[in-house]
């Protein structure tokens, strides 16, 4: 198991191929799983090594599942003292599960699913971006609207750039629906370690969001970092060439290319 376990790990390695690590971290009682037995998940739910086997390795696969969308580290905790009678574990005792998401795929987010971000959010998952949309509008943020490894997630702008948990792997794109909902945004990613920030706006908004950014005491750098107008000159006007325009930008952000929008 151990052989089998390290050599799907190198192999995820060389083929550059995100996956979950999951490690049991502790147990108390009488555990079918001992610390520091690992799993590895990959995206398409197959599995290498083992965490103890059973109903609980199983809970432990799905859910880490869900973090090739959301990102986000947890510790699981498992009861194994069950006195029902059923498909539960009942040894009697109680263990943790670590997993995390071992990934070298950027991440983008995008505040904004209308006709723009919506797209964006589509050609990025297609480009293997690790991609989260939100949207405060539930006819927006429809998760039957996107790709099923796309994290969809429907709040108030406000709140959600905590809940997203923007980090330095972290490409943002502000397209909200408004200017007020923007600076929203802006005023709580812009102090994040957000690896690029752009917003649609217009030139002459673009000098009053700058300034009103500044009154709010974001630190000067980060303002004057915005790539805004967002995307590069294409000359598009739809939907989807804007979108191609955004990511086209991000993809040579990521390769080391700083290609601002020039009329």
């Amino acid at each position: 198991m151990a052989n089998e376990f390290f050599y799907a790990l190198k192999q995820a390695y060389n083929r550059n191929e995100p996956f979950v690590l999951c490690t049991v971290v502790e147990t108390i009682g009488s555990s079918p799983g001992t610390v520091g037995q690992k799993m590895l998940v990959f995206k398409d739910g197959t599995i290498a090594g083992t965490v103890g086997g059973g109903v609980n390795e199983e809970r432990t696969r799905i859910a880490a599942l869900e973090l090739f969308s959301s990102g986000e580290a947890r510790i699981l905790t498992f009861d194994l003292d069950n006195p029902l009678a059923g498909s539960d574990p009942v040894c009697g005792g109680k263990s943790r599960v670590f997993i995390e998401l071992q990934a070298h795929e950027p991440r983008m987010v995008v505040f904004g699913a209308g006709h723009i971000g919506k797209v964006l959010a589509q050609m990025a998952a297609l480009a293997r971006f690790r991609v989260t949309i939100v949207d405060e509008r539930p006819e927006y943020a429809n998760p039957a609207l996107f790709p099923d490894s796309v994290q969809v997630l429907c709040q108030p702008f406000e709140s959600a750039v905590a809940a997203v948990k923007i980090d330095a792997n972290s490409h943002v794109a502000v397209l909200t629906p408004g200017h007020l909902k923007d600076f929203e945004v802006l005023e709580r990613v812009l102090p994040t370690p957000a690896a690029y920030v752009g917003l649609v706006c217009s030139a002459k908004k673009l000098v009053e969001m700058k300034a009103a950014l500044i009154d709010k005491g974001i630190a000067g750098d980060r303002v004057e970092a915005l790539f805004a107008p967002i995307g590069i000159n294409l000359g598009s006007t739809t939907p989807e060439e804007i979108a191609v325009e955004i990511l086209a930008q991000i993809v040579a952000f990521r390769n080391g290319k700083i290609i601002r929008f020039e009329k």
